[in-house]
């Protein structure tokens, strides 16, 4: 029943949505990373409000993954993550780099500075969003793929199939592909593993326990980046 009432609210939230976007172009392929861009000026304008964002999340609350923390981002100084949370604010949480691939990225932003541009001409009266400019758009997608979500090569792992491994696979698969353990340090593994299980418990997926928790944490810091 509890399963049902949250694909219900997460219908419900992504009819709301669409309700708005759906006049956007659709892309094909050959269409990656192909968006128009603002102006350099149009940056200096304030950017987004707190009515907006508070629109925005309570249309896409229940399908949008919980954001992090400005502190969590990889080189969190770098112009591409000064960029991120300038702008990917505006509408939602700081996504991570975590959620797409690095082949995936440049899709997912062109289709958001699209939707940022609908937004800004036809709805300037309802919602307060600013597009990036192609200088920001290059920083953001190149510092999106350079930490973009790394899918493990299964292969390089026989440990798979022991008690941790076996743990890791049932835990992570439940919210997506399973991550290379190289991609962060043995320190770090921890603190993602935690914030991944906060996560879970803020989307409805039942928690799997403190003894497999401790098993997928042992299984990525085995394997974690030295």
């Amino acid at each position: 029943m509890k399963c049902l009432c949250r694909s219900l609210i997460r219908s419900a939230g992504f009819f709301l949505f669409s309700s708005v976007l759906l006049t956007f172009p659709v892309m094909s392929d050959g269409d990656k990373f192909n968006v128009a861009s603002a102006p350099e000026n149009e940056n200096k304008r304030v950017l987004g409000d707190d009515g907006t964002r508070d629109l925005m999340k309570g249309v896409m609350g229940s399908v949008l993954p919980p954001g992090v923390h400005p502190d969590a981002l990889p080189d969190p100084t770098s112009v591409g993550a000064q960029v991120l949370q300038r702008y990917c604010t505006q509408c939602h949480e700081l996504p991570g780099p975590g959620l797409h691939t690095a082949e995936e990225w440049p899709e997912v932003v062109s289709r958001m500075q699209n939707r940022i541009l609908r937004l800004s001409k036809k709805e300037k009266t309802m919602i307060a969003v600013r597009p990036l400019s192609t200088r920001d758009l290059e920083s953001v997608v190149a510092y999106l793929r350079a930490h973009g979500y790394q899918p493990i090569d299964e292969s390089a792992y026989p440990d798979l199939d022991t008690d941790i491994g076996i743990a890791f696979r049932a835990t992570c698969s439940r919210c997506h592909a399973l991550p290379d353990p190289s991609l962060h340090t043995a320190d770090r593994w921890r603190s993602v593993v935690l914030r991944m299980r906060k996560n879970m418990e803020i989307l409805g997926v039942a928690d799997p326990g403190d003894a497999e928790i401790a098993k997928v944490i042992g299984f990525l810091q085995a394997h974690a980046k030295k």
